[in-house]
């Protein structure tokens, strides 16, 4: 895979969708690392956590490996990245293979000389509950949001282990918190929260933090699919009146990316504007509804 070589400004994904990269963005505190991430490609005209948190890295110092399963896709952030002065690599991958992601972890390394952070954000949606999901639909999303991390981290930890440590990040969602109707997703994402615990233990003593940012309803890709109506009940899920982007998920993931994290491991840190920090009778309390 040849590499891509990035470029862009970066995306506020504000109701006008302009793309700029947000306030404070650039600086050093990945200076001299190498990160991947995966889910990392973006088209249309939002971007993604993924795409977000590997600009945000790339604007901070870091050398970015963006794996996406679609390689024009990755291209993309790839250019984006380039134009803020970076440099990335391009690295095909569907996280449900697990040669491809051993070829996308080595590649990454092998680019860039090393590799330090790992960020599992490759996803895909989908809803019903236990009785009305198929069986079939069920398997694929687990395959892809909890076994392509597990596939993921094992390709990339041993390079993490010869740079003498680093961090993995895992994207979850708080759908693995609560109910929302979305069976396999919901099991694919609390598996997530529970393998980043264990992956704290295992890897700790190797230098490796694990950590989780668990994203609430943000204006994303993903989310991207409901009216002004949809996107006011939002805002008004949590506690701040505001909706949240993928920025957001990018700056948590890159705090636990660097070293002012250097002693936080096993932690799930929630992204959402307080929704799982109180219940949905409390809101409608607030918002005067009851």
């Amino acid at each position: 895979m040849a590499p891509g070589w990035i470029a862009c400004a970066l995306v506020a994904i504000d109701d006008d969708a302009r793309y700029q990269l947000p306030p404070g963005a650039r600086g050093a505190r990945l200076q001299g690392r190498v990160a991947l991430v995966t889910g990392g490609g973006s088209d249309g005209e939002f971007l993604g956590i993924g795409a977000a948190t590997a600009i945000l890295f790339a604007a901070q110092g870091a050398r970015v490996g963006v794996v996406d399963v679609s390689p024009e896709r990755a291209a993309r952030t790839v250019q984006r990245i380039s134009d803020l002065g970076g440099e990335g690599l391009v690295a095909e991958a569907d996280v449900t293979d697990t040669l491809a992601c051993a070829r996308a972890a080595d590649a990454v390394a092998e680019r860039f000389g090393r590799l330090d952070v790992l960020v599992n954000n490759a996803a895909v949606s989908g809803g019903g509950t236990v009785v009305d999901i198929d069986e079939e639909e069920w398997e694929r999303l687990l395959r892809v949001n909890l076994g392509g991390v597990m596939r993921m981290s094992r390709a990339a930890i041993p390079h993490l282990v010869r740079a003498g440590g680093g961090s993995v990040v895992h994207v979850s969602s708080i759908a693995g918190m609560r109910g929302l109707g979305t069976a396999a997703y919901a099991a694919a994402k609390g598996g997530v929260q529970a393998l980043t615990a264990d992956m704290a233990y295992s890897h700790g003593p190797e230098g490796i933090r694990v950590n989780c940012i668990v994203p609430g309803h943000l204006h994303t890709p993903m989310g991207f699919h409901g009216s002004a109506q949809t996107r006011q009940v939002r805002r008004q899920s949590g506690l701040l009146d505001r909706e949240g982007d993928a920025w957001d998920a990018a700056w948590a993931a890159l705090f636990l990316a660097c070293d002012e994290s250097r002693w936080i491991t096993g932690v799930l840190l929630p992204v959402d504007a307080g929704t799982t920090a109180t219940t949905h009778f409390a809101v409608r309390r607030r918002l005067g509804d009851v």
